[in-house]
């Protein structure tokens, strides 16, 4: 029965895909014809990629930015390139060669200024022969010796930026081996069959839709069919490659001891001093942006990235670690891994996304920060749907799955309006959650205060009466004096609502598209709340109508009201949104709601003189 459900579900899937892929195919830059990736281990332990293409280009666009040329990165001291063939088919069926001189190489830009990634190479191919309906033709290998990788293991996103006719991905390994593999988000099981002293796992899938263009989708593709696959069947067994490294000995030298003395000589405090190790580590050292898998999953000692002054992701999180560790401080690195795709009977490092520094204080408890940016926020609460793994090379990897953080902010104020007209009065805030920048507002009291928007901000904040800092939640109080709040227009004021600088003005989200195909990701669901209150002088009456608006649907609420009680103006405006993934069949109650949102007319009050 399982079987035949999964058959089904198969079966679903490719028909649903296949019709829109046929019309994707008219109207795509180009279009995979056939497309094979192949994984072979070796009995002496090396492994072999294959890699080949058909493609099919259909537009100028395609061949003029797109895809005229091929960039393949692999590393000359533990790798070989070799090309079984590269040729183009024209339009007219005539076969062009692709000439020696169309093959160069050069160093990938991520190494460039990194001395010690200096030995990668990237072999680009300018493509020739190219034109409306050429079909490029490229099969190559790359041969990596023993030792290169800890496990012949892989990450492959079934799908690419164009259409799939037809995906062959096989997986070859010596009988006496075992392969741990799982699909993900789809039921693509593979055929075994058996090749000389090879098992070989094949996954023939036909009819693949393009990737979405579409911005705010699930983060790393999540929501798109995936195969992880290792030849090491428990995360415990593939993690020693990494932590056995001289790197994870943690060692500081005597200058690296001295120089972070100076840095903290007057800072008491642990949670104060890992602030500003941090922010040493993120500043004053480059970020090499060279992949995991291209660096070989291996990393240079800390000595070694503080005397080049710049470091790979996982080399700027060790030197953070040791740094720490030297002050005194309980740290340990850790790894990020989407959680969509984690699984942990299957031994793999391929699926590692970043990493971290776990941090635990007495006073401040467990606190999660990066080594590549000052993180506002701690990381558990800013990076949902991940889980963090741990490495300590003397302990047993420790598992953490981080949920969804929702997003709590409210600004109530109180003002008096002068007939000059001068605005004074103060501003309450409150956040929780992820609108609360905890670590930013430890390194700067004043960030909610300079991260207000709209006419009472800037120099009509003179100053912070009350200030609760805590790790869960911030409380302040602001002080308000604005002797030009308005923008005056003959007898009309314009008064511009203030808006909380972590908010979800934020997030950037301004212009949505009419539709939608794929689910619309947000940070975290929200409640963000105003409340303020107007005292007006005599003669002067606000000229935008007492009114109120809502929208309640699906993906949430909104409103925006003005009313008049006791002789004061009274508005308030909130948004909520229940859910971080917003579906595509709720999409358009999520228009809605930030459409309204962000509509100018619910952002501005008006007031007259005029009688």
């Amino acid at each position: 029965m399982k079987r035949n459900f999964q058959i089904v579900l198969l079966l679903f899937f490719v028909f649903t895909f296949s019709r829109q892929l046929f019309a994707q195919d008219e109207k795509s830059d180009a279009v995979y014809l056939s497309l094979t990736k192949e994984y072979t281990l070796n009995p002496d332990g090396s492994m072999d990629y294959r890699y080949a293409k058909e493609q099919k280009l259909q537009t100028y666009r395609s061949f003029h930015s797109l895809y005229g040329e091929t960039f393949i990165v692999y590393n000359p001291t533990e790798q070989q390139l070799r090309f079984n063939e590269v040729f183009t088919v024209m339009a007219d069926g005539k076969k062009v060669i692709t000439p020696k001189n169309a093959f160069n190489e050069v160093l990938p830009g991520f190494a460039a200024n990194a001395p010690a990634y200096n030995t990668l190479r990237e072999m680009v191919i300018t493509h020739t022969g190219l034109e409306r309906n050429s079909t490029i033709n490229l099969d190559y290998t790359i041969h990596s010796s023993k030792g290169s990788f800890p496990s012949l293991s892989g990450n492959e996103l079934l799908a690419e930026t164009e259409p799939v006719k037809t995906l062959v991905l096989r997986i070859r390994i010596p009988m006496d081996k075992e392969l741990y593999y799982q699909v993900f988000n789809a039921e693509f099981p593979p055929t075994k069959t058996r090749e000389g002293i090879w098992q070989v796992f094949t996954w023939n899938l036909k009819d693949l839709p393009a990737l979405s263009a579409e911005e705010a989708q699930e983060s790393g593709n999540s929501h798109y069919p995936r195969l992880i696959f290792s030849t090491i069947g428990n995360r415990n067994g593939a993690f020693p490659f990494l932590t056995t490294q001289p790197a994870f000995g943690y060692a500081a030298t005597d200058a690296m001891k001295s120089e972070l003395a100076l840095w903290t000589k007057d800072i008491k405090d642990k949670f104060d001093i890992m602030l500003k190790i941090q922010e040493k580590v993120v500043g004053d050292f480059r970020l090499i942006p060279v992949p995991l898998r291209y660096a070989g999953y291996r990393s240079r000692t800390a000595e070694q990235v503080w005397n080049s002054n710049s470091g790979t992701s996982l080399e700027k999180t060790l030197l953070l670690t040791t740094l720490l560790k030297s002050a005194g401080i309980d740290a340990t690195p850790f790894a990020i891994v989407n959680a969509s795709f984690f699984e942990e009977k299957i031994g793999t490092l391929t699926d590692i996304e970043d990493f971290g520094v776990k941090v635990v204080l007495k006073e401040e408890g467990t606190i999660w920060i990066s080594a590549t940016t000052l993180n506002p926020v701690c990381l558990k609460s800013s990076v949902p749907s991940k889980v963090f793994i741990t490495l300590d090379p003397a302990a047993k990897p420790v598992i953490l799955k981080t949920g969804t953080t929702n997003f709590y902010a409210t600004l109530m104020g109180t003002f008096l309006v002068s007939s000059d007209p001068i605005l004074t009065g103060e501003i309450s805030i409150s956040l929780r959650g992820t609108a609360y920048p905890w670590l930013g507002v430890s390194r700067d009291k004043n960030k909610i205060k300079n991260g207000l928007s709209g006419s009472l901000s800037g120099s009509a904040l003179t100053g912070i009466k009350e200030s609760s800092i805590t790790a869960e939640a911030l409380f302040q109080t602001l002080s308000v004096t604005a002797e030009k709040p308005f923008r005056k227009d003959s007898n009309y004021y314009y008064l511009t609502l203030p808006s909380i600088g972590t908010g979800v003005d934020g997030w950037g989200i301004k212009t949505l598209s009419i539709r939608r195909e794929t689910p619309f990701e947000l940070p975290a669901p929200v409640d963000e709340n105003y409340q303020l209150t107007f005292s007006l002088p005599s003669g002067m009456t606000i000229f935008t109508p007492a009114k109120k608006t809502e929208y309640s649907n699906k993906a949430g609420s909104f409103s925006f009201e003005i009313k008049q009680a006791e002789g004061k103006i009274i508005v308030k405006r909130q948004l909520k949104i229940d859910k971080r993934l917003i579906t595509v069949d709720n999409y358009a109650d999520l228009k809605v709601l930030m459409d309204a949102w962000n509509n100018p007319r619910y952002r501005e009050l008006v007031f007259t003189t005029a009688k």
